[in-house]
């Protein structure tokens, strides 16, 4: 049974004192109070004596013959003061026989508790009582649950008036004009329709101390005159309202109802599954999964009871496919003892879009191809006008968000599927997923010719907020426009790069690619981006396939500038594996192209990459180098262009290391670092903290050294970088040996060591090496250490140099060591 609300003492009071006609004057010279003390009490900024309210208050009130209502004041005074409330006042309470015990209106009983709205419905009656606007208007979309809400309120609160509280259904109503015969009988006025005038109802109300609850008013709102006119007449009245739509009166309170909590959401869900399955409790992953099904249906009261009087054909997991796949279906069958329109969730959204107007109706269906947040500009994308947002909001059919300097919008989950049905159903599916599609474009293409400026940062926070829109225009593309699939997962290629997008991207562009093998342009740069991600996380010999496909094409095709790319891509996979002749021919071919087509932003991007070959060769003309670089960074510069800065200082960093300048060296890179994270440039941070941290590794800067690699690796990890997860463990194991920790040395020297020889890295493979020989020699196995040592001296010996000097020089005293 619903237990009567207790409201905090000053609202209570406020309202027993209008309840008994008297001023707070009046009260203050029956009690023997101050006006002000009064006042301070009402306001609850002074905390009552229980006593005195026991003595005084409830005799001044005209409560001694009420004693269900004098208990409720005593005990809020108690509350208040957080003191138990006198013995007698709670044996008192615990006798009320029904909290609708006084109430001379019937109002509907309660079929279930109500769950997780416990703190709102006290906020809200707290409020109804002592706020002076007498009306409040609970908002909010179909299946929020704004009905239970309101009836809970009227429940808890009836005994606050005189009058008690009265609960109207307005939901049958199609006609303005009824709401008026529709009141009258509800509070027994017997009603000739051609007769009965709203003068009539206002005399009989006028006196009347009262709460009006008017239920789903959204269809009838022109009768909100006559709300306006009660509630002007009518002094002792207070209305509570529910609708989609507010009433547009000026002594309106306006209340949006927000979906349950996750918690809350959760706890329904069970507690309804239980009355169709006694025995449902969930265990850890099936609580998990009820999770996922609460959020799909946005913490929606009414889906949730729905989808949970499923529980006794389907299980939890069988219940979220469902309702990944036709969500609507899943909710069709309510209990018959509410209104028809709050049977199913789909009666419920299909009364109120025939509310709408045939443009709002259009603007709704078309709406439905968002996968998430939006925004005005991608509404005018489809070709709509972006205007009728407002009174989709004001219809409660459109959730409004601000989010930073932009308002952004969305339907919910349930809202959207049924747009969508209806968009098929009017026969624009195909045009409306494709204007989306192509806006979609649109913009990435914008975004695409603005990540080599200054405006770099705002375009990837741009498509960072269309994150979702972006996957649901390729899903759809994948499937019913594939060039369109392949340009958009292409021209993406930087966003996927940056934001360290690995798996996702390979994953479109694979299902992009695999969908239409018609030739184009568009087609290179999907191929050269899958070619890029796949180098990424060591995929080579998949990577250097897609490349060469890509340059295949974009020679038939006359595309120099894609074959410019594919070659400097290429390049990148020849330097991963070590293939230094190979790597500076195909960079110096891209360069020619570049060049031929006055691309001189990636003939810079070729300059600083050839730099970066032979960065650590003694035998290289550094003076030449450090020119290179300065003059790309004047490129970059010039422009604005972060990443290329970003490149150009990471291999002046590298310079300075092999000339031993490792402040230099620290300086740069750490520039560089603060860039990268600025940009939120994934690959570029980590692998700035790799080249700080090795910086601070040969200054002999142990501690810092180690934060960098360990926050290194878990980026790499991230972007599962095979490769740059087995450097960075040899750095830490680096690191683990400077300290004496031998053991956790070995494992990592010895993990790394693995992955570098089946990739073919002799490079690391002999650094490797050198660490498990210094491990060995600091244990005392000097066989050992010997064997280890040497075996690393004949892999340096048949390669070109390229350790920092302070490395080689440890090499070299541990090599004499054993020897």
């Amino acid at each position: 049974m619903t237990q009567p609300f207790l409201p905090t003492f000053g609202p209570l009071l406020r309202q027993m004192r209008k309840r008994a006609g008297m001023t707070q004057s009046d009260l203050a010279a029956a009690v023997g109070y101050s006006i002000s003390t009064i006042s301070s009490l009402e306001k609850e900024s002074r905390r009552p004596d229980v006593e005195t309210v026991a003595q005084r208050f409830i005799p001044a009130l005209g409560l001694q013959d009420e004693p269900a209502l004098a208990a409720r004041l005593v005990e809020a005074a108690a509350l208040l003061r957080r003191e138990p409330p006198p013995p007698q006042i709670t044996a008192t309470r615990r006798n009320y026989l029904s909290p609708l015990q006084n109430n001379p209106f019937h109002l509907p009983t309660p079929p279930t508790p109500l769950v997780g709205r416990d703190a709102e419905v006290r906020a809200l009656c707290n409020r109804l009582l002592g706020h002076s606007g007498r009306l409040m208007t609970l908002l909010g979309p179909p299946g929020i649950g704004k009905s239970r809400l309101a009836l809970e309120i009227a429940v808890r609160l009836h005994s606050a008036w005189r009058n008690g509280a009265i609960f109207v259904m307005l939901a049958a109503l199609d006609d303005p004009a009824l709401l008026l015969p529709t009141l009258a009988r509800a509070i027994g006025l017997s009603v000739e329709q051609e007769k009965f005038t709203a003068e009539r109802l206002v005399g009989h109300l006028r006196r009347k101390e009262m709460l009006l609850v008017l239920d789903n008013f959204e269809q009838i709102i022109p009768a909100r005159w006559l709300v306006a006119e009660l509630l002007a007449e009518c002094p002792s009245l207070r209305a509570l309202v529910t609708s989609q739509e507010r009433l547009h009166l000026r002594i309106e309170q306006r209340v949006r109802v927000q979906p349950l909590a996750p918690e809350a959401a959760l706890d329904l869900f069970v507690q309804r599954a239980r009355t169709v399955q006694e025995n449902f409790s969930p265990i850890a992953e099936e609580r998990e999964v009820v999770s996922a099904i609460c959020q799909r249906l946005d913490y929606l009261p009414l889906a949730l009871e729905l989808s949970a009087a499923r529980m006794d054909t389907l299980s939890p997991q069988a219940l979220l496919a469902g309702l990944s796949e036709e969500p609507l279906a899943l909710l069709r069958d309510g209990p018959t003892h509410l209104p028809p329109h709050q049977r199913t969730l789909t009666a419920a959204i299909r009364r109120s879009y025939l509310l709408l107007a045939p443009d709002e109706q259009q603007l709704f269906r078309w709406l439905g191809v968002f996968a998430a947040f939006f925004d005005g500009e991608g509404v005018a994308g489809l070709g709509m006008d972006s205007t009728g947002l407002a009174s989709l909001v004001a219809h409660s059919l459109l959730q409004q968000e601000r989010q930073g300097e932009e308002t952004r919008y969305r339907l919910l989950e349930s809202l959207r599927h049924f747009a969508r049905e209806q968009l098929a159903i009017a026969g624009e599916a195909l045009a409306a997923h494709t204007r989306y599609t192509a806006w979609l474009l649109a913009l990435t293409q914008r975004a695409d010719m603005a990540m080599r400026t200054a405006a770099r940062p705002h375009w990837l926070a741009r498509l960072d907020r269309e994150i979702e829109n972006l996957r649901g225009g390729l899903a759809w593309a994948v499937q019913h426009q594939p060039e369109m699939a392949v340009a958009l997962a292409g021209t993406l290629q930087e966003f996927w790069y940056s934001r360290g997008y690995n798996d996702e991207g390979q994953m479109w562009l694979g299902r992009a690619l695999a969908a239409t093998s018609i030739p184009s342009r568009q087609r290179v740069r999907a191929l050269n981006a899958l070619g890029q991600l796949l180098a990424q996380q060591s995929e080579l010999d998949e990577a250097e396939k897609r490349l060469e496909e890509a340059a295949v094409l974009a020679r038939s095709l006359g595309d120099q500038a894609g074959l410019a790319e594919s070659l400097r891509l290429t390049g990148w996979v020849a330097y991963d594996r070590h293939e230094r002749s190979r790597t500076i021919d195909l960079f110096q071919e891209s360069l020619l192209l570049f060049r031929a087509v006055g691309d001189e932003l990636h003939a810079a991007d070729i300059l600083t990459s050839l730099a970066h070959v032979d960065v650590f060769n003694p035998q290289a003309d550094r003076a030449g180098l450090y020119t290179l670089l300065e003059e790309s960074l004047a490129i970059y510069r010039g422009i604005g262009d972060v990443p290329g800065t970003i490149f150009s200082l990471y291999q002046k960093g590298q310079l300075a290391v092999g000339e031993g300048a490792y402040p230099a060296a620290i300086a740069c890179f750490d520039e560089a670092l603060t860039l990268a994270r600025t940009l939120e440039q994934k690959p570029d941070i980590a692998w700035g903290l790799e080249l700080l941290g090795e910086a601070y590794w040969l200054a002999e800067e142990l501690a810092s050294a180690g934060d960098c690699w360990r926050e290194a690796l878990h980026h790499f990890r991230v972007l599962g970088n095979r490769e740059a997860i087995a450097i960075t463990q040899h750095h830490l194991g680096q690191v683990s040996r400077r300290q004496g920790r031998w053991d956790e040395a070995a494992a990592l020297y010895s993990e790394s060591l693995v992955v570098h020889q089946a990739a073919g890295n002799q490079y690391m493979e002999a650094r490797c090496l050198v660490g498990l020989g210094a491990v060995a020699l600091a244990r005392g196995e000097r066989e050992q250490a010997a064997r280890l040592l040497t075996e690393a001296k004949a892999m340096f010996d048949s390669l070109r140099p390229f350790l920092a000097p302070a490395d080689a020089t440890e090499f070299a005293t541990l090599l004499a060591s054993v020897g």
